[in-house]
């Protein structure tokens, strides 16, 4: 639960929710994550934009139901009583959610949150840990925080919440890099400098993340996009045909009490046919019993290469 009782001075930058921007007297401030993005642009190459908004959308949801648990003790959600569980169990007591730092010329951002031993946390809903991206992203909140607090950040903390099919849901401390280093990434980026520059400056302090070894026939992490909107396309297929079948069901059984056999306006028809019964051959036992006369009528026809699937 938050401490009412841990004071902070308030940012004069004003955070705007609908356009997630950063206002400060007219001024728009860029964000910490615009700087991450800036420095590895590749992070996500390749994942279709609605996969993206979509992850966005679920993440947000995850912050405001942790936030929601944190200031109220409301707990409504499986990821939830994770991150309850995780946060304890790492000996962390939340002090603020959401706390709004700034440089108060370039960069603004809100920390997820601030522990009561001044250590700083992020939450993660990602489907793999990108932890050189957090690692910078907190240690430029660490700089920001000290810059407008006057305190000493203590520790970095990654806090993973994925669905449970990527993982297991942890905490993580990352290793700080010096706000002095942190200072000069903002400089380069707020004058749109080469970010060449800036990442080599980062290098002394973090490490490309180590490519894992595909094992044959594992899906490559390339494709977890492709796969995570094919998840969700099949999800919403079976839902919508599930629901197609009541809807033309109560259509059903009302044109069967007015005993009508067809309905349409400017949009739709519907025809009501009588049951009746189909037949069909049994071309296995055809083929056991009667294999000339299966040869005799067998057609072949060229199938195009595909796959099937199904989800665990």
């Amino acid at each position: 639960m938050e401490n009412k009782n841990f004071n902070l001075p308030e940012s004069p930058v004003v955070f705007e929710p609908e356009h997630h921007t950063y206002n400060l007297n007219g001024k728009m401030l860029s964000g910490v994550t615009a700087i991450v993005k800036w420095l590895f642009p590749d992070t996500y190459a390749g994942i279709p934009d609605s996969v993206l908004m979509q992850a966005a959308d679920y993440g947000t949801l995850i912050h405001s139901k942790c936030e929601l648990y944190d200031s109220l003790g409301i707990v409504d959600d499986p990821i939830v009583e994770d991150y309850k569980r995780i946060i304890k169990d790492a000996g962390l007591e939340v002090a603020l959610s959401e706390y709004l730092v700034s440089d108060e010329k370039n960069i603004a951002s809100s920390i997820d949150k601030v522990f009561m031993d001044d250590s700083l946390g992020d939450i993660k809903t990602t489907s793999k840990i990108h932890e050189v991206n957090v690692t910078v992203q907190l240690s430029i909140y660490a700089y920001l925080y000290e810059l407008q607090t006057g305190r000493k950040a203590n520790k970095l903390y990654l806090i993973w919440l994925p669905k449970p099919q990527y993982g297991q849901p942890m905490v993580k401390e990352l290793t700080r890099i010096p706000a002095d280093v942190c200072k000069y990434v903002v400089e380069v980026y707020a004058a749109d400098g080469d970010p060449l520059s800036a990442i080599t400056a980062l290098s002394h302090y973090i490490t490309a993340e180590p490519e894992k070894k595909r094992v044959k026939g594992e899906i490559p992490d390339g494709m977890q996009a492709t796969i995570e909107e094919l998840m969700m396309v099949k999800h919403q297929l079976d839902e919508l045909t599930e629901r197609e079948k009541e809807l033309k069901k109560q259509v059903l059984t009302a044109m069967q009490n007015v005993n009508e056999d067809s309905w349409c306006n400017d949009l739709i028809q519907f025809t009501r046919k009588a049951a009746y019964e189909r037949e069909s051959i049994d071309s296995k036992e055809l083929k056991a019993k009667m294999p000339e006369v299966y040869e005799s009528f067998k057609k072949t026809t060229k199938v195009a290469e595909s796959i099937s699937y199904k989800l665990l």
